[in-house]
């Protein structure tokens, strides 16, 4: 038998029925926070990449004339001036040689969270052992022991990972100042769709309890006397670590030296 419509009857008093899907109301209002986030978010990129471009051009003038006034005065006055006179020239000198270091990182910092980034697979132990080799070849009298796990294979941006690597070595070498050789192990190995890298020195190490420290920005546990140097290597590193996917962390012990832990995904090739 065929069944007939059900019949709803009208409302009495011709009351109209409310039909509003009040979900609508909380998917405009959502899309409306969404809109004004992004927005901000872009105001705020817009800000920092002002900000960078000022530093790479703007505050390096005032500073390139100040080295290049006081290189000229010690070239063609040097000799005119006392000891003290030279002594203030070389800190002057100094000084700018460290504000120019100050402003690299600061950019590097900035370019670490919004340079584009090509992932693919990517050779880590080349880049490790490349790092390594940049550092001997500006440091060449120093006696180096180090040993790069070879194959590490990881899923990246190439030219981002060799600057995270730079920064943990060059932080190895740094802290490895008072010892008769640097010694420097990187090995790795997988979990699954993970590998993880671990950067060991026999340096000198530092108190645990300061370990979330290392990678704030301007933060220090040495001091300058020990080595410490403008504070954003390792905050740099960690911002790479983070836009590639992965983390990075530290155990260390005073007198001891430092294992930097590298978690980054597993190369494609090694997941199938």
């Amino acid at each position: 038998m065929k069944q007939e419509p059900t019949h709803v009857p009208p409302p009495a008093g011709g009351a109209r029925v409310d039909t509003h899907d009040p979900s609508a109301d909380v998917g405009d209002t959502t899309a409306a926070r969404l809109n004004e986030c992004e927005a901000q978010l872009a105001s705020v990129l817009k800000d920092q990449a002002l900000v960078s471009y000022g530093i790479a051009h703007d505050l390096r003038a005032p500073l390139r004339a100040i080295e290049g006034f006081a290189a000229m005065l010690a070239s063609g006055s040097g000799e005119a001036l006392d000891a003290t006179g030279r002594d203030y020239l070389a800190r002057i000198r100094a000084a700018a040689a460290r504000m120019a270091a100050l402003l690299d990182a600061l950019q590097a910092l900035s370019r670490a969270s919004h340079d584009h980034l090509t992932v693919a697979d990517v050779d880590a132990s080349l880049l490790a052992d490349w790092a390594l080799m940049e550092l001997r070849d500006a440091d060449p009298g120093r006696l180096v022991e180090a040993n790069v796990q070879p194959g590490m294979r990881v899923r990246a941006d190439e030219r981002q990972l060799k600057l995270l690597f730079d920064h943990l070595l060059h932080n190895a070498w740094k802290f490895s100042g008072a010892r008769d050789a640097v010694r420097i192990a990187i090995t790795a190995e997988c979990h699954g769709d993970r590998v993880r890298i671990h950067v060991r020195d026999q340096g000198s190490g530092f108190d645990t309890s300061h370990a979330g420290r290392v990678f704030e920005p301007f933060q220090r546990v040495h001091g300058p006397d020990e080595g410490g140097g403008h504070g954003l290597g390792l905050a740099i590193a960690q911002r790479i670590a983070t836009r590639l996917g992965g983390s990075l962390g530290v155990d260390s012990e005073p007198g001891r030296g430092s294992v930097f832990h590298v978690e980054l995904p597993a190369a494609q090739e090694a997941r199938s």
